[in-house]
């Protein structure tokens, strides 16, 4: 009875064990400043990125990703908006957390391209592990997880090479960690009045390019992909045309003053299902990654795309968090 009682309280004891602590991921979206407002600010949102980055560092974070738009560049203008978002990362690099990025419209010349790869891609010599690039394309490794960042505007063909490539990566890799993200800018899909999405100007549109891309990306372990450019908080499930592959995907709230009107929102009979959706707030966001599973914390802030300064540490709120689905 002795060993029993024993072998009864271990068993117990490894039922109600404590999830091992997830590693965590901040996500920021959009952090240009438009109009530009700010002596010195380079079309770069200045106050918000010091104020968010404030609140981040609360969280212990493994590392920061932005999906792109990180100065407001217009047309030929010198590309010193991306020399001063680097300099802000200084507040990052103290503390010894990495910062990744992914190119957007507003970095999207040629020119600007260059120095994109300068600043921002990341080397072996930057200690990035398991770091694999095809142009401006990239993919790390860290602990149970591998992370894509796309670049901006590919073709549906590009598109359904890079989601080969990821797959590829994966397969003939001798661990395969649990999770594999994508980060880019564009987004699955496009509320009516934008009519701009990674595969043109309608959601249905390069359907069979669609289908390929969702494919891959299901069978190499994707399970959420993280946009931003549509300036408003966007949690959604989305369907791939011949509706075989759902993934879940994140619009992330600017993380600047720029604030787009409210869009029309998709009817629910199409392939997207919103799970939440907020538009007027800026934000950051925290993915908790666990053995088996992530849940994602939104932290907003109202925004009524005025104000320079953005928005006080004590205003941001919690709102619910969203277990990723992972089947």
């Amino acid at each position: 009875m002795k060993y029993l009682a024993l072998f009864l309280i271990f068993l117990f004891q490894a039922v109600h064990a404590e999830e091992p602590a997830p590693w965590r991921i901040a996500i920021i979206g959009d952090t240009h400043d438009s109009p530009k407002r700010m002596e010195g600010s380079e079309g770069v949102a200045v106050n918000f990125i010091k104020t968010l980055y404030g609140e981040i560092l609360k969280h212990q974070v493994d590392m920061v990703v932005q999906v792109g738009d990180m100065a407001d560049i217009e047309g030929s203008a010198p590309v010193n908006g991306l020399a001063k978002r680097k300099e802000l990362n200084k507040m990052l690099e103290e503390k010894g957390i990495p910062f990744y990025a992914v190119r957007g419209n507003h970095e999207s010349l040629p020119f600007r391209a260059e120095q994109f790869r300068e600043l921002f891609l990341p080397t072996w010599k930057q200690g990035a592990k398991g770091l694999a690039t095809r142009k401006l394309n990239y993919g790390i490794r860290h602990k149970n997880a591998s992370l894509y960042f796309m670049d901006i505007d590919l073709t549906p063909d590009q598109l359904v090479d890079f989601s080969a490539w990821v797959k590829r990566n994966r397969s003939k890799a001798n661990t395969v960690p649990r999770h594999c993200l994508i980060f880019t800018h564009r987004t699955l899909q496009t509320p009516m009045q934008f009519r701009e999405c990674l595969w043109g100007r309608y959601n249905d549109s390069a359907a069979e390019q669609q289908n390929i891309f969702y494919r891959n990306l299901r069978d190499a372990g994707v399970r959420f992909v993280i946009t931003g450019h549509l300036h408003a908080h966007d949690l959604y499930m989305i369907t791939s045309p011949d509706g075989k592959n759902t993934l879940t995907s994140l619009i992330c709230a600017p993380a600047g003053n720029k604030v787009l009107p409210i869009p029309f929102l998709l009817p629910a009979k199409s392939r997207v299902k919103t799970l939440q959706y907020r538009s007027g707030i800026t934000a950051y966001y925290i993915l908790n990654i666990y053995p088996d599973s992530m849940t994602l914390d939104t932290y907003a802030a109202p925004n009524n795309g005025i104000t320079d300064q953005g928005p006080q540490g004590s205003e941001f709120k919690k709102l619910h968090s969203y277990a990723i689905p992972m089947n």
